[in-house]
C-alpha cells in the first residue's frame, strides 16, 4: 500500500511541476515566423513615436522569414 501512496505522490508532484512549467513558460521565445502578423499587428497600434521602429522590425522578420523559407528543403 506504501508502493502505491509513493507511486500516486511522485506522478502528483511531477504533475504540479509540469503545469507550473507551461503556465510560466516565456512565449517570446517561440518562431516569430509562426506569427508574422504580430508584429505588423504591434506598429499599427504602436505609439507615434514607436511606429517606425516597429514598422521597420516587422518588415525586417518578414525578410528574414521570407529567406529561412527559401532556404528550407523540401
Amino acid at each position: 500500500m506504501s508502493r502505491i501512496l509513493r507511486f500516486i505522490s511522485l506522478l502528483v508532484i511531477v504533475g504540479i511541476g509540469v503545469v507550473i512549467y507551461l503556465v510560466t513558460s516565456d512565449p517570446s521565445q517561440e518562431d516569430p515566423c509562426l506569427t508574422p502578423q504580430n508584429d505588423i499587428s504591434a506598429a499599427i497600434l504602436g505609439e507615434d513615436t514607436d511606429q517606425d521602429a516597429l514598422a521597420n522590425r516587422a518588415m525586417l522578420q518578414r525578410k528574414l522569414c521570407e529567406k529561412r523559407r527559401e532556404e528550407q528543403p523540401q
